[in-house]
């Protein structure tokens, strides 16, 4: 009986295991404006931003970041896995310039509203918690504009 038991348990812990299940933040959007992210990945060919290449790449989709809103923002944990020793972009963009810019206008005059520069080390001692605009807490955090401007 307890090899029909481990028989029939042996799978469902194999999918377990193999699973690519998602990680993630929290993201808190305490300005007075919607906001839209973009976590950069490893992988150029999708969008990808990999310090010391902070250039911004065509990002409109998802759902705006309320003013106030605070929401789990999720990444596969592959993409935590290639992370290693690397520092990712995440952009904060207002969603009102995605409806009056261009995108060519977005990318040649810069225009997000925040850039951080963020390592796995960054993220563990925020506590996963990631606001804009920059609490004193982040003030360790490489980011663009920087702390305070």
């Amino acid at each position: 009986m307890k090899y029909i038991k481990f028989c029939a348990l042996f799978p469902l812990l194999l999918i377990f295991v193999a699973c690519d299940y998602d990680q993630g933040f929290r993201f808190h959007n305490n300005s007075t404006r919607d906001v839209f992210i973009h976590l950069g990945t490893t992988d150029r060919s999708s969008g990808g931003s990999l310090y010391p290449d902070t250039a911004v790449t065509e990002v409109r989709i998802g759902v705006p970041f309320k003013q106030g809103e605070e929401r789990h923002y999720t990444y596969s944990r592959s993409k935590e896995d290639a992370w290693g020793n690397a520092i990712f972009c995440l952009f904060v963009f207002d969603a009102d310039v995605f409806k009056t810019d261009s995108w060519d206008e977005i990318k040649k005059d810069y225009k997000i509203l925040k850039r951080y520069d963020l390592t796995l080390e960054d993220l563990r001692r925020l506590k996963w918690r990631i606001t804009y605009p920059s609490t004193d807490e982040m003030k360790s955090i490489k980011q663009f504009p920087p702390y305070d401007e």
